[in-house]
């Protein structure tokens, strides 16, 4: 059974009359990949810092456990953390930085250096570590700002935006490197956009909107929830006939429709039972070339889910950021 690191209850932030952060709860358990997702200004980044001491939350508790569920006060040195923005000295070496960031967390010289070395050849950027920060490409300098992030062996790893400028090979060798993370001990909590990497990443899923829980779960539990459903393609040999498409968007029976191409669209279903229904009535419009279905994807339900609370909070007057 999973065991608690740390417990967020109630916790609510707010700037001025900008409610960033509003009463939010949920629980990060050791040695898992907890994925923190939310559209820019939902609270993220407040919610992190109030997690790590930079902030105090006006409202609220945050607790955190040790390996016996015990309550502990939170000890800075175990914690790892990527800010989206980087921090590094741009004028110095990679090998001194990196050893510099593990005396930092409390490595002797000797095991910084080999740490260092370890990391380096991990995320392959053993090649710059004599080179000064500065004359390496993007993706390098964000290998380079993961490294000092994790490489004294954080009992958690809060990495905002690990993908950022990191090109798709490099995505790949990312994914293996948090895997590894995880795998050796460390609890990761993750903030990103590519949401097609953190489906693959993730066992479990926070997102946050306006300050606001929206969603919460394994991403097959998200799935399979109120904003879960069914994704139908239907390209057919020629553009059908208006009326017909215009009786499905009137229908109310869909949870989304979209015209791709001409010839294309792009169906939303509550469920996969309905593909069957859907399919025969797009074969009653014209000749259809091709159907293409399955369940959402995280990225969709994000969509889903996002659109569905910014219109209800345009509703009811409510902004935060």
């Amino acid at each position: 059974m999973s065991k608690v690191l740390v417990r967020v209850r109630d916790v609510g932030k707010s700037f001025r009359l900008v409610r960033a952060v509003d009463s939010v709860s949920f629980e990060v358990n050791t040695g898992e990949i907890f994925a923190l997702l939310g559209p820019n200004g939902a609270g993220k980044s407040t919610l992190v810092r109030m997690m790590i001491g930079m902030l105090p939350p006006d409202q609220g508790v945050i607790q955190w456990y040790n390996d016996n569920e015990l309550p502990i006060s939170l000890d800075t040195t175990q914690i790892g953390y990527l800010p989206e923005d980087r921090g590094l000295y741009r004028d110095q070496k990679v090998k001194d930085i990196l050893e510099y960031f593990g005396q930092l967390r409390g490595m002797s010289v000797l095991l910084s250096r080999g740490a260092a070395q370890d990391w380096a050849r991990r995320l392959e950027v053993s090649e710059y570590m004599d080179e000064k920060l500065e004359t390496l490409s993007k993706g390098n300098q964000q290998k380079v700002q993961v490294a000092a992030a994790v490489l004294h062996r954080p009992r958690l790893a809060l990495l905002d935006e690990p993908f950022s400028g990191l090109d798709p090979i490099n995505q790949e060798m990312m994914l293996k490197v948090i895997r590894c993370l995880r795998d050796e001990g460390t609890t990761v909590i993750l903030s990103a956009h590519q949401l097609e990497l953190v489906e693959r990443l993730a066992d479990r899923v926070f997102l946050l909107a306006k300050g606001r829980r929206v969603l919460a779960g394994t991403v097959p539990e998200i799935k399979s929830g109120v904003h879960g459903g069914y994704s139908l393609r239907i390209t057919f040999a020629s553009p059908p006939e208006t009326g017909g498409l215009q009786a499905w968007q009137d229908s109310g029976e869909l949870t989304g429709f979209q015209r791709l191409a001409d010839d294309t669209f792009h169906l939303t279903l509550k469920g996969q039972n309905e593909a069957a229904r859907w399919m025969e009535q797009a074969s009653r419009l014209g000749d259809v070339v091709e159907f293409r279905g399955g369940t959402l994807s995280l990225h969709e339900i994000y969509l889903s889910a996002i659109g569905t609370t910014s219109d209800a909070n345009a509703v009811n007057g409510q902004h935060s950021t």
